[in-house]
């Protein structure tokens, strides 16, 4: 894979869109993150109960709706028949959770690049990154717009090596890893995210900037520390407010 570097080409991208001011992973914090000037936005999917694909970053609709239970133990459409907009304000009322279908047409008209976080069940790995690729192979223009791939699952992300080879693919970590490039070797990824924690010290931020990987931090929301971690090598950070180092 020949990849021009950095793959994110923006000091800030857009954490489930526009998240500070509108519900998360709805087409709403698309045009929210666009408007604020952002232009890679990150994103989270995940499989329904009958095998489609929906955007929501946890197991169940309980914090970003007003239902209850697992996303998996929802169809597509009941889950779009769910209020996803008020839990956030009452000006978002009527919100629905798009489906990837939806999210990249929203993506794509805005102008914006992607970050398409998989969000594993453990089993269903395959399933779900064929899901994936199938869209992407009929909707994205490839070499055209930037993307990529992330997870914390290293089996999805094999799983993307092999049907979407030629699309980059982030591994998510909590804490930077000892040995990055031992990781890199086995995982076979070109970026890295991790959290912005206390354990992750400046001296490990000098040793995985040595390697010349690819990192990003999550989730910052302080403009000075989000300076200070790309001082420190990020190539960019993931932030809830699109308009964190006023883009």
């Amino acid at each position: 894979m020949s990849l021009d570097r950095p793959i994110v080409n923006a000091r800030v991208v857009a954490h489930r869109g526009a998240s500070s001011i509108s519900p998360e992973n709805t087409l709403e914090s698309v045009r929210e993150a666009v408007r604020l000037g952002c232009t890679w936005i990150e994103t989270d999917v995940r499989l329904t109960a009958d095998m489609k694909l929906v955007m929501i970053h946890d197991e169940t609709v309980d914090r970003t709706s007003n239902g209850k239970g697992t996303v998996l133990g929802h169809t597509l459409e009941e889950i779009q028949k769910l209020d996803s907009g008020s839990w956030f304000s009452d000006a978002f009322a009527g919100a629905v959770a798009p489906s990837l279908d939806e999210y990249l047409d929203c993506i794509l008209d805005s102008g914006a690049n992607l970050q398409l976080e998989v969000k594993e069940v453990p089993g269903l790995e395959l399933e779900l990154v064929q899901r994936v690729a199938e869209v992407l192979r009929r909707k994205w223009p490839f070499g055209k717009r930037g993307l990529y791939i992330s997870a914390f699952s290293e089996r999805c992300l094999r799983h993307a090596a092999e049907l979407l080879p030629d699309v980059p693919r982030c591994l998510a970590r909590v804490a930077i890893p000892a040995d990055p490039l031992k990781l890199q070797a086995e995982t076979n990824f070109q970026i890295l995210h991790f959290q912005d924690m206390p354990y992750n010290t400046k001296a490990r931020y000098d040793m995985l900037k040595a390697t010349g990987i690819e990192f990003a931090v999550a989730t910052v929301a302080d403009p000075a520390r989000a300076l200070e971690l790309l001082s420190w090598g990020a190539q960019s950070v993931l932030s809830d407010d699109a308009d964190l180092l006023d883009i």
